[in-house]
């Protein structure tokens, strides 16, 4: 159990900002140790002794009962019955028997447990809902939509531990109900004080079990920066391997530029060579084609002559047709053919000659200007290949420039993350930031908050809201039939009532309304779910009390 003197320690400790992670995470440590050992010593001392007979101290408080000449049924709790002990006589047989002892040791156990319980979960929960919640932080929004996956991973990790704890805080709060239950007849509470005794049991287990996970989840905060150390240290190796990836890449792409620019050089040489063989192919066979001609023309006047010969030889066969000078004619005449036709047949032999060695440069030229086709479609292909090449490098460094200031964005947002984790001003300006709640625009922004939330629960809330000065009821009755006239008159929405209804609050209440007024005011009205929404959003200051 806590002494006066933690109490003040902790109120001090509530009054200012924590100084550093390292003493919050000591104060946490130290409240769930302190809560175990009280829990610890409570469960040493009532659920190690020997067995109980139930049975037995019913018959004994039956007894002790009989001789008090009352009904059992007027006991309702161990508070009574321990209160009339001690005014009544009891017979010292019946104080020396095992079962009287155990029945006090059952009246005990339950006034330490009723006393102790209550304290214990409120230091729990002050505990989790001003400390662990409000300072074990992944800070993830802070990423700026930044994907970073061991901030989002822890992120998880809390909205875990959060589920599983309140999930915990409920089954107790059930447990703590059903225990108010069934003590409300003390002699079914010592009937059935073994059931009951694993109830209690069972809450205490409830409460260590919570402190573990508390201790859990500071242990796994206090690794988060050396978890993200360790990210930006595993970033900052795989930034240098992309790095030199991207070096390496660099270096293969200037060189595929190098021979593009080599082979763009020896394209445009084989095009002007393969512009020339082709004129000169053309030429050749123009050429050619010309000799063709001319060797036909000249068959043809050779042939001609030929003829002409063969009539003049024809003619002068018959030398009775002719004359002497005739005859002399003739021959002179067929030695000038003959003649022609030599010089015919020479010229035709040199065009046939000339034909054959054009022919044999066509086909070189051909043949050549062929290789120069090839060549030059090799070497589009592989051009097209090295721009293809070309192109999917450009693709990949973008892809890696892409990864590398992914990286660098990652990396910056971690170590921002990890400065804030780390340094004992964050908590400071944490604290500041929560403790200007009662700001105007904050109260504002919650007042907006509950009105959404609280819809038709208005005019329930307006009761139980704190006004200072002190609101007359009848005033509050007619503020309330005012905001109703003139929500009908308007058309308002339910949440909109409500708003109006809080701003009068606010109107009336100018000395006190704040935001940890408006939570007691939702706590006032039993809305506990609203109210822990309200204050983890709007405020920091504890509103249990």
């Amino acid at each position: 159990m806590s002494t006066p003197r933690s109490n003040r320690s902790l109120q001090e400790r509530r009054s200012r900002p924590p100084p550093s992670r390292e003493v919050e995470y000591r104060f946490i440590q130290d409240t769930v140790n302190d809560l175990c050992t009280v829990i610890k010593n409570y469960a040493q001392k009532y659920f190690t002794k020997k067995e109980i007979n139930f049975d037995a101290c019913a018959m004994c408080f039956k007894d002790i009962v009989k001789t008090w000449r009352v009904e059992t049924s007027e006991f309702n709790n161990w508070k009574e019955f321990i209160e009339r002990a001690n005014e009544n006589h009891i017979d010292k047989t019946v104080k020396n028997q095992a079962a009287f002892r155990d029945l006090i040791h059952i009246c005990e156990r339950s006034k330490e447990f009723e006393v102790m319980i209550p304290h214990v979960r409120e230091r729990m929960l002050n505990c989790v809902k001003e400390h662990v919640y409000k300072y074990c932080l992944s800070f993830a929004e802070e990423t700026g939509g930044v994907d970073a996956s061991i901030v989002t991973e822890y992120e998880q990790h809390i909205r875990n531990y959060k589920r599983d704890i309140e999930s915990m805080l409920t089954a107790i709060n059930g447990d703590i109900l059903r225990y108010s239950d069934v003590k409300s007849s003390f002699e079914r509470f010592v009937a059935e004080g073994g059931n009951i005794g694993k109830l209690m049991e069972s809450i205490c287990v409830q409460i260590v079990e919570i402190a573990h996970e508390i201790k859990k989840w500071t242990g796994d905060d206090a690794a988060y920066p050396e978890k993200l150390q360790q990210e930006i240290l595993f970033n900052n190796g795989y930034k240098e391997t992309l790095q030199q990836d991207v070096f390496k890449l660099h270096q293969r792409r200037q060189s595929l530029e190098r021979s593009l620019e080599r082979r763009a050089k020896v394209r445009k040489k084989v095009e002007k060579d393969y512009a020339v063989f082709r004129k000169e192919k053309k030429k050749r066979k123009d050429s050619i084609q010309t000799l063709e001609m001319k060797i036909e023309r000249l068959e043809f006047q050779i042939q001609h002559k030929n003829e002409t010969v063969e009539g003049a030889k024809t003619s002068l066969s018959n030398k009775r047709m002719l004359s002497p000078r005739q005859e002399e004619e003739m021959h002179t005449k067929l030695a000038k053919t003959l003649k022609e036709i030599d010089r015919l047949t020479e010229w035709s032999s040199v065009s046939t000659r000339q034909k054959v060695r054009l022919e044999k440069e066509l086909k070189d030229i051909s043949d050549r200007t062929y290789e120069l086709k090839v060549e030059l479609v090799t070497n589009r292909h592989e051009t097209d290949e090295m721009r293809t090449s070309l192109e999917g490098m450009d693709i990949e460094l973008k892809s890696m420039h892409e990864r590398l200031d992914n990286l660098d964005r990652k990396t910056s947002v971690m170590k921002h993350i990890r400065v804030l984790k780390m340094s004992p001003e964050t908590l400071r300006k944490l604290y500041r930031r929560r403790r200007e709640f009662y700001h105007e625009g904050q109260l504002t922004d919650a007042c907006r908050y509950v009105a959404q939330e609280i819809a038709s629960d208005w005019k329930r809330l307006y009761k139980c809201l704190p006004f200072e000065p002190q609101r007359e009821p009848s005033k509050l009755k007619h503020d309330i039939e005012l905001i109703d006239i003139y929500s009908a008159r308007s058309d308002q929405t339910v949440e909109e009532q409500a708003l109006k209804c809080l701003e009068k609050w606010r109107t009336f209440s100018r000395r006190n309304a704040d935001v940890a007024q408006l939570i007691r005011g939702l706590r006032k009205l039993n809305k506990e779910d609203l109210a822990d929404k309200v204050e983890m959003r709007f405020s920091t200051e504890s509103v249990y009390g």
